[in-house]
């Protein structure tokens, strides 16, 4: 089971597109809210925590070009 804190960007598993903000963490149930983007209101919700799953953070990967540019 993953450990959560507050503060995590977590997703509901049932959707994956709503990114949610844990504000308090109660046994197995966990407080969270986000802010709808389409009204700009913020909204609250209670989960399980097995319900739920950590954001993954963000990763830059750098390569190297195959692709040459010779002037002459």
């Amino acid at each position: 089971m993953e450990e959560f804190k507050i503060g995590d960007e977590v997703f509901h598993k049932s959707d994956s597109t709503q990114k949610w903000v844990i504000e308090k963490i109660d046994d197995d149930k966990v407080f969270c809210s986000t802010l709808v983007k389409e009204t700009l209101k913020q909204v609250t919700n209670t989960f399980l925590k097995t319900s739920i799953k950590k954001c993954a953070s963000p990763t830059i990967t750098f390569g190297s070009s195959s692709r040459r540019n010779y002037r002459f």
